[in-house]
């Protein structure tokens, strides 16, 4: 299950980076929504589709705080 959560970020990330010069913005909604933050940075509809589904597989329960740390890891760059 690990394996293929770390494959569908690493996917996302290539996207984001895809469709976007500079995805601090999509990153920030992601970091928002992730810590129930209502102040969101809003995005143009093709970047919120890869932000749904970055929140969906990083608040995916479960899983041991080092997994979910190499998820974001994965998704953020760092």
């Amino acid at each position: 299950m690990f394996q293929s959560l770390l494959e569908q970020v690493t996917e996302l990330h290539r996207l984001a980076d895809e469709i976007t010069l500079e995805s601090n913005r999509l990153h920030a909604n992601v970091r928002a929504r992730l810590s129930w933050d209502r102040d969101a940075p809003p995005l143009p509809p093709e970047q919120r589709k890869i932000a749904d589904e970055a929140v969906d597989v990083l608040s995916t329960p479960r899983l041991s705080s080092a997994q979910s740390r190499l998820l974001q890891r994965a998704f953020f760059g760092r």
